[in-house]
């Protein structure tokens, strides 16, 4: 029993000193790209219609079942993107301007209101002005005819 612990002993000490003895220092190095879309090993999947059509769906493949790289149509991608901006400025200005004419339309409508109140409310001052004016030369041209049709009693002075 011994002996078998010296043995695995000595294989313990050789299996640390050949790790001490290991280097794992080297130059960084980025690590090798893959894809999945290319590699031949899974292409009897990606052939699948199931997964054609998900590709497809996803953006990942054309119409054709070509890959699409994303790197060529960045520019197309910048371009759209810069449509959609251009697109959400222009309704953004459209409804304010649609919105500031509604407001000025309202502030017409309302200075109109007040302006047509005034204009009426002159009118029956006027009209009001004139029927006082009539009463009043009624009466001052027939003091008493003019009294008893407003059943007025002349008073005299001592009352």
């Amino acid at each position: 029993m011994a002996a078998r612990i010296q043995v695995r002993k000595r294989r313990n000490l050789t299996a640390q000193d050949r790790e001490a003895g290991w280097n794992a220092a080297s130059a960084p190095a980025p690590l090798p790209t893959y894809d999945a879309l290319r590699d031949s090993n899974l292409r009897q999947y990606f052939e699948s219609r199931t997964i054609q059509k998900f590709l497809q769906n996803t953006g990942w493949i054309d119409k054709e079942g070509k890959i699409v790289d994303l790197d060529k149509f960045r520019g197309k991608l910048n371009i759209i993107e810069q449509e959609f901006k251009y697109a959400e400025k222009t309704e953004f200005w459209r409804l304010k301007e649609e919105e500031d004419m509604r407001r000025t339309i309202q502030v017409k409508r309302e200075r109109a209101l007040i302006e047509a109140k005034k204009l009426e409310r002159a009118r029956k001052i006027k009209e009001e002005n004139r029927i006082r004016k009539g009463l009043i030369s009624a009466v001052r041209n027939q003091p008493t005819a003019g009294m008893a049709r407003l059943n007025i009693e002349p008073s005299s002075p001592g009352s």
